[in-house]
């Protein structure tokens, strides 16, 4: 049995790699697809064998939450220590994002935009079994510090870094989603002569009731990534929106933003929810209150 089994994917197979190597040195074992799964083996075998490590090493990213492939590499561990008492999963945030609702109470090691020295410490510091945190070298901060004022609510700086990143963690995700819906649709034209010219959301609804097995479970994949996935996170931006009216002011088109969500999630909760055949919710066509295109680069430049 390995010590660790590293979960990620394509996009970090750098951050995995060297995380691998730093744990290897410090006289750890791992298993990594990049250098253990050789061509000609196995792969559902070497997975199965993987999966028997001590702990799985999560590496947190947009890309990691938008993957169907790396959910059952952690949900067995999740499954068996659900409360993280024996930290079976030990993750590593490495880019930018927003962990999803599952996965959300976990706390990570946060690798982003750390130098290599402080990065090198952080993952040793995270794997140890005992706590590296030294409190004999705690001071009594003072009684004045007890005196200070309550801390300002969260700057609009902050929040909009924030929704961003909420944003990012979104678009991954909707594109991974946009593969499926695209491969799922063209099964359904493939085999179904005929088809009428419908929106993918009216599309799938129409011929829910004549698919196939095979992509009754892409319809269930395409399904679960709006309910699990972008419902969270576009609550998570309304929600930022809301606490943060001023940002409003200083960006206008967060107006439209607002409105966007206040619709999807009213369709999401009013329509989606109750209606099995329903696998996406778009807003925009028929609605007028489309994601308003560009307001990323719009906070990026607010940030600036």
């Amino acid at each position: 049995m390995k010590d660790f089994f590293i979960s990620y994917t394509a996009n970090d197979v750098q951050w995995a790699t060297w995380i691998s190597k730093i744990l290897e040195e410090a006289g750890y074992t791992t298993v990594l697809q990049a250098k253990d799964f050789r061509p000609g083996s196995n792969f559902g075998f070497e997975m199965l064998h993987a999966a028997e490590s001590d702990k799985i090493i999560a590496i947190f990213s947009q890309d990691y939450f938008a993957s169907i492939y790396t959910m059952p590499e952690w949900a067995a561990a999740f499954q068996a220590d659900p409360t993280g008492a024996k930290r079976m999963i030990i993750p590593f945030k490495v880019k930018p994002c927003t962990p999803p609702k599952m996965l959300k109470s976990l706390v990570y090691a946060d690798l982003v935009g750390k130098d290599q020295e402080t990065a090198k410490q952080l993952i040793l510091d995270a794997v140890a079994k005992e706590t590296p945190f030294d409190l004999s070298k705690a001071e009594f901060p003072g009684a004045e510090a007890s005196a200070k004022e309550t801390p300002a609510p969260i700057s609009n700086k902050a929040a909009a870094e924030s929704l961003l990143e909420v944003l990012d963690t979104a678009w991954t995700t909707f594109q991974a989603q946009v593969k499926l819906r695209n491969k799922l649709a063209q099964k359904v034209k493939d085999r179904i002569p005929d088809t009428k010219r419908l929106q993918y959301e009216e599309f799938f609804h129409e011929y829910f009731d004549q698919m196939t097995a095979n992509e009754l479970i892409l319809h269930r994949t395409i399904r679960a990534y709006t309910a699990n996935v972008l419902a969270e996170y576009n609550q998570s931006a309304l929600d930022l929106l809301k606490q943060n009216r001023a940002l409003l002011s200083d960006i206008p088109r967060l107006k439209e933003l607002k409105a966007h969500l206040e619709l999807w999630l009213a369709k999401f909760k009013g329509i989606f929810e109750s209606t099995p055949s329903s696998c996406l919710v778009y807003v925009g066509v028929e609605e007028k209150k489309g994601f308003p295109v560009g307001i990323e680069g719009e906070l990026r430049e607010y940030l600036r």
